[in-house]
């Protein structure tokens, strides 16, 4: 035993780092803590600096750290690489959700995808998914959907369309949702868009009589009818295209008000819209011939095209008598005979103008 004195006490203590607090020496005393000679016995086997390791105790396994520093590494990477497409595609938010399945040993960017749709912020980025397993159809994956939208827009770019026409995220959503292939969407713009939006005023105004299709709707219309009309096909949109544009010659060539059921008629027929100008521009010529006078037998609209076009037989005979009749009484000097308006001999007849 050896008796230590204040001086050596205190260091003893502050190297235990017992002594603290503020507390004096003599208020240690004063509790009893120190003898009054201010001395104090400790025992000779104080607590060595540096005890030795335990026996059992190894130095950890270099290969477990070089593992554990491969994972922390492939989790970053993943957790990077994750953050950066999800920025790109416009979501945000969601790193506490990354990070937790990370934590659970998920470490490949797919499967961390995959199980991010059910957050609120993945079904409202991805949408038109809900609505495509609804219908039935598989849902997309968040590449797949997004290289979607960016052929969509490339498609627009490539036809000339306007930036920010008709490409905001909403379009490509319907899109999307009504199962749109690539070559379906340039199909709806060349056969449907093109032909009535860069052709004549004429058509654009056929398009709203016969359909109810205002210019300011026509890409909706054609390119994405599932906002006007779910079951349309592109086949229907360019019929109804072409359509319009026979009507626009019937109303400038014969003065004739096409109705859609007897526009797209005539296609069916196989008329195209060139034919059917020349057809209308040879009812021109004879426009009196097909506006009845008194005491004539009355043509229907039909039965006016139909003799026009050729399909329909009978009407043309009805044109045929009423043509003879109106000649017969001209020859005669009947009513059909005058001078109404024409000058230098020549006579309107009701069957064009004859010399």
């Amino acid at each position: 035993m050896e008796a230590l004195d204040p001086e050596e006490l205190r260091k003893f203590l502050e190297s235990q780092e017992v002594v603290g607090g503020g507390l004096t020496f003599d208020e240690l005393g004063q509790m009893g803590v120190l003898p009054p000679n201010g001395q104090v016995i400790l025992p000779d086997t104080a607590p060595l600096e540096n005890p030795p390791e335990d026996e059992d105790t190894e130095a950890e396994d270099p290969a477990l750290v070089f593992a554990r520093e491969q994972t922390t590494q492939r989790r970053q990477n993943a957790f990077s690489l994750i953050e950066t497409f999800l920025t790109k595609a416009g979501l945000t938010g969601l790193e506490k959700n990354i990070r937790e399945l990370l934590g659970q040993g998920i470490e490949d960017s797919n499967s961390i995808l995959f199980r991010l749709r059910d957050t609120e912020q993945f079904r409202t980025r991805f949408k038109a998914n809900t609505a495509r397993v609804k219908q039935g159809l598989p849902e997309l994956d968040p590449a797949t959907y997004i290289g979607m939208e960016q052929s969509y827009r490339e498609t627009l770019i490539a036809n000339n369309f306007d930036k920010g026409f008709y490409d905001d995220q909403d379009d490509f959503n319907k899109l999307i949702e009504g199962n749109v292939s690539l070559g379906e969407f340039q199909a709806r713009i060349d056969d449907g868009y093109r032909k009535v939006a860069d052709a004549d005023p004429e058509v654009i105004r056929q398009m709203e009589q016969l359909y109810g299709v205002g210019k300011s709707e026509l890409a909706a219309y054609f390119i994405d009818p599932q906002r006007a009309r779910p079951l349309l096909t592109s086949k229907e949109l360019k019929r109804q295209a072409q359509a319009a544009q026979i009507a626009a010659r019937g109303r400038e060539l014969a003065g004739l008000q096409l109705t859609a059921e007897s526009a797209e008629d005539l296609i069916a027929r196989g008329f195209s819209p060139e034919e059917a100008q020349a057809a209308f521009a040879a009812q021109g010529q004879l426009s009196g011939l097909y506006q009845e006078m008194g005491g004539e037998e009355m043509l229907s609209a039909q039965e006016k095209l139909g003799a026009t076009f050729g399909f329909d037989p009978d009407a043309a005979k009805k044109l045929e008598r009423r043509r003879a009749q109106r000649v017969g009484e001209f020859q005669a000097g009947g009513s059909f005979a005058g001078t109404r308006g024409a000058t230098s001999g020549v006579v309107e007849t009701g069957l064009g103008t004859a010399q």
